[in-house]
């Protein structure tokens, strides 16, 4: 086990800091990343650097002069050009927004803590109402954040809208400032850069052997940009230092990961890794790739653990212990374009506790834990060593079928399983081959309520089944042990990226009836609704059991 040498981490991170913000395609990722390598090189590691096609955004210049006086403000990415004066209206924060009365006029709004990236929902709803632009204010006191603009049409992986309208971002001090008293006469001047095709580049360092298991991070960075993701380059540099003689181990560093696809796509982020997945498939290389440990935001305690799938997670809990929280791997991760291509991945990171400074200028060294650091490297460090030893002799292939299982037994208690099912998933006896095809299948993302309001995505296994938690929500208010407003929960479940529905119980159209309705009735009703739901659930059923054989078949 190396001894992980906080100090220089943090010396490290301070030298890779010079650049200032790291957006993709831009003169400093070249400069970055360019550094990076010599970093590797002088390590004695051979060095690839691999080129790829980037969409670039740079701001060049905002001033909002509101009242004759100037504010400090940032340009959202992907926000045009432009010059807008005219009235600033206060619209509200979060998903309570006032949107009438905005035509022609400059909304300010304010960001949600809940969800950062819900700005591109109240982006949308204000150019719908005829914004001629809008300011944004933050939900944490002297903070700037940027946040990557687009237009809600679907979250289909294909082209958007470009956003028509100028955006910025400004302190909630500020903000609020503004609000109290009089009508506020603004004038907003954006000037910004876009192009689709500059370049950005993934960097794979290697000495003993064929990379096989890849220790990874990503080096662009919006603002501050110290915990995400200066911090995990810096620990990777050190590993590769203390660890270059495992043979098989590769480190890669990844461009354009908060920032790079094309088109304005929802999908922007992540998209120096899935150039990199795609040049592995290309090459047949994917296939004799083993695991991946991703290094993304490391910088709180407990860190959280993102796995592939139920295999890899709990290998993982059983090596690292329970100090730390494990899921399933998240999109928001460069892992998840290995994961979601079948791949073993996973990401050490503190994301959920981290966003107070996600992509802002708080993002600094003062808001890191090094004690985190130095226990993400340890882990990282550990993981490394025993998957480059042991290989597919590390998962715990076994923890598909308890996983299963378990979902099956909750659904269960409103439907009896079809026999067929139970018995192929109790006789899998999963291989790596057949690992693949069960990540790539089985698990998908969700998305629960409308495009305007998905909420964070998160990845499921067999997520048709998550009909049965709408059921015990459902069957709660029918025995009067829920509120029937908590019925509001119940919303439209989807995969994003296919926009697909999943089953699920949706009342929104008809919650006004049930707000009306006396109870006899609405509790009638519900009953019909449980009815139709367990028909929904038989659907999943099947349908989980088709995937199975399909993969059973495949593998």
């Amino acid at each position: 086990m190396p001894v992980l040498n906080v100090g220089r981490v943090k010396r490290v991170t301070q030298g890779l800091l010079r650049q200032g913000e790291v957006v993709a395609g831009s003169s400093a990722d070249r400069e970055l990343s360019g550094v990076i390598a010599e970093a590797l090189e002088r390590l004695g590691l051979s060095v690839e650097r691999h080129e790829f096609t980037t969409a670039c955004w740079l701001e060049e210049e905002v001033e909002l002069i509101v009242e004759g006086e100037r504010l400090k403000a940032v340009a959202l990415p992907n926000s045009p050009s432009g010059y807008v004066e005219g009235e600033l209206v206060h619209a509200g924060e979060g998903e309570s927004l006032k949107l009438s009365g905005l035509e022609g006029k400059l909304a300010l709004i304010g960001m949600t803590p809940e969800d950062p990236d819900y700005v591109v929902a109240q982006y949308t709803l204000a150019l719908r109402a005829g914004a001629s632009a809008v300011v944004f204010y933050d939900y944490s006191p002297h903070t700037l954040r940027r946040i990557v603009l687009y237009v809600v049409l679907s979250y289909a992986k294909g082209p958007s809208l470009p956003p028509p309208i100028p955006a910025v971002a400004v302190r909630r001090e500020d903000a609020l400032k503004l609000i109290k008293g009089r009508r506020r006469y603004a004038q907003l001047s954006v000037k910004t850069r876009y192009s689709e095709n500059a370049k950005s580049c993934n960097l794979i360092a290697y000495s003993e052997g064929e990379p096989r298991v890849l220790l990874t991070a990503h080096y662009d960075r919006w603002l501050g940009g110290v915990g995400d993701n200066t911090v995990g380059v810096a620990l990777l540099l050190q590993l590769a230092e203390k660890l270059r003689g495992v043979r098989d181990l590769g480190f890669v560093v990844f461009g354009a990961e908060e920032y790079g696809a094309p088109h304005y796509t929802p999908w922007y982020w992540s998209w120096g890794s899935r150039n990199y997945v795609e040049r592995l498939k290309a090459s047949g290389e994917l296939e004799e790739l083993v695991a991946v440990i991703n290094l993304d935001v490391p910088v709180r305690s407990p860190l959280t653990v993102s796995a592939s799938g139920p295999e890899y997670r709990e290998s993982a809990r059983r090596l690292l212990g329970e100090e730390g929280e494990y899921e399933l791997d998240s999109p928001y991760f460069d892992s998840y374009s290995f994961s979601s291509a079948g791949v073993a991945a996973l990401t050490l990171h503190s994301l959920w506790r981290y966003m107070d400074y996600y992509h802002s200028d708080r993002d600094t060294l003062d808001a890191v834990d090094w004690r985190a650091v130095a226990l993400a490297g340890e882990w990282a460090a550990k993981l490394a060593r025993e998957v480059a030893e042991r290989r597919q002799r590390f998962f715990r292939y076994e923890a598909w079928r308890a996983e299963l299982l378990t979902a099956i037994a909750r659904a269960s208690r409103f439907l009896e399983p079809p026999a067929s099912l139970l018995k192929v998933v109790k006789s899998l006896e999963p291989d790596e081959r057949m690992a693949r095809k069960l990540r790539a299948r089985l698990i998908r993302l969700v998305a629960d309520g409308g495009l305007l309001e998905p909420g964070v995505f998160k990845s499921v296994v067999a997520p048709q089944l998550l009909i049965a938690e709408d059921l015990e929500l459902l069957e709660k208010a029918l025995n009067g042990e829920l509120e029937p407003l908590k019925l509001r929960e119940l919303r439209l479940r989807w995969v994003p990226g296919e926009d697909g529905t999943l089953p699920s119980i949706d009342l929104e159209p008809v919650s006004s009836y049930l707000e009306r309705a006396d109870s006899e009735s609405a509790a009638r009703y519900l009953r019909e609704v449980k009815r139709v739901s367990i028909a929904w659930l038989e659907v999943a059923y099947r349908e989980l059991l088709e995937e199975l054989v399909e993969v059973l078949g495949e593998a």
